[in-house]
């Protein structure tokens, strides 16, 4: 993933961050602009259960913020 607004540096975090096993999403919106990049793990299941049709992405992305941690129990 290579998002055209962020630097080199913030680049490969983005990188670093997607390898991790413990990462299943990340949104990138540059500021005052509508256009996100995502990345998602497909074999994350809270992920997997995302209705894109039913609601919109600021929603999905607060909902999404709102979940426990891993590990952590609701």
């Amino acid at each position: 993933m290579n998002v055209p607004f962020l630097g080199w540096l913030e680049n490969c975090a983005v990188r670093f961050l997607i390898s991790s096993p413990r990462v299943g999403f990340i949104a990138i919106k540059h500021h005052s602009f509508t256009q996100m990049y995502v990345a998602q793990d497909s074999t994350d299941p809270q992920i997997a259960s995302i209705d894109y049709e039913s609601e919109p992405l600021s929603m999905q992305l607060e909902r999404l913020y709102h979940e426990p941690a891993y590990g952590e129990l609701e």
